[in-house]
Order: structure tokens, then C-alpha cells, then sequence
């Protein structure tokens, strides 16, 4: 039987609007920081911690859509860009449902955690596609600096 997270995964640009990248430990590749969201916790904050967590960067969620409906008892939550069903074990065993957030970093100093990650830095899209990453990584790096870019909702 198959298992599925929910995960929040932060492309996270800088004032030159570089991305944020992390060398992974437990799957040896370079993605952007992000995690399991834990039970009860709201995607947005579970993003936002695991920037943080895994990089000391504090960040900012850029909104990809807004429709003004939050109200007294209700309370809108920042738009994904895009929601990805990862398949990470290539077996269809253990899916991430990954919300993919656009983000704007607060400050641009990283500091690494180790227990989590063997490397960091900011990278144009040209150098993400010289890393050992996944395609899909690669492809959504791309738009996202486009909507960054021309805020083209049409990518």
C-alpha cells in the first residue's frame, strides 16, 4: 500500500533573483529547502519553518493569486504555484504531495544544517540545470523566474 505526504517546497529568490538550493542528504541531489508538513500545522507555516530550518534563510511567500475572500472566520492561504504528486522512491510506495511556493528571501545569509543538508547556495537557472537535480526541478526553477520576471500567468 502506498504512502502519501503533503509536503511544501519553497523556490526562494534572492535580490538578484537567484534561487536558494540545498544538496540534500538523504536523497544526494540539490533541491530547493522544504519538507513534510507535520500533522495540524498549515502548509504556509510548515514552508516557512522548513526554509528555516534548513537554511536560516526567513522568507517571504510571494503571492501567485489573491482573491480577497478572507473574512472573520475565514482566512485565505497563500496559492501554490504549482501542487506536484512526487513519486520518491520510484515505486509508487511513498508519494510527497508537494506544494511548490514562489518565495522572496528576508535576508540572504544562509547558515546549513548538517543534520539535513551537505551544501547550499543561491543559483541562476543556468546553474541548477548543471546540477544533479530532478527534470521536474529544473523545469519549475524556469517558470518560476519567469512569473518572477513578466508575471506571466500563462507559462
Amino acid at each position: 500500500m502506498s504512502k502519501n505526504h503533503f509536503a511544501a517546497t519553497g523556490f526562494v529568490f534572492n535580490s538578484e533573483n537567484k534561487i536558494l538550493m540545498i544538496h540534500h542528504n538523504k536523497y544526494g541531489v540539490w533541491l530547493p529547502p522544504g519538507g513534510h508538513i507535520e500533522e495540524n500545522e498549515l502548509p504556509d507555516d510548515a514552508l516557512l519553518r522548513e526554509i528555516f530550518e534548513e537554511t536560516g534563510i526567513k522568507a517571504k511567500i510571494i503571492p501567485t493569486q489573491k482573491l480577497g475572500l478572507s473574512e472573520k472566520y475565514c482566512k485565505e492561504l497563500a496559492q501554490p504555484f504549482v501542487v506536484l504528486l512526487e513519486d520518491i522512491e520510484s515505486n509508487g510506495l511513498h508519494n510527497h504531495i508537494d506544494l511548490i511556493y514562489l518565495c522572496r528571501a528576508v535576508n540572504e545569509n544562509y547558515t546549513m544544517n548538517e543534520k539535513e543538508v551537505h551544501g547550499i547556495g543561491w543559483f541562476t537557472v543556468d546553474e541548477i540545470k548543471q546540477l544533479k537535480t530532478f527534470d521536474n526541478v529544473i523545469k519549475t526553477a524556469e517558470k518560476a523566474l519567469k512569473f518572477i520576471l513578466i508575471g506571466d500567468e500563462n507559462l
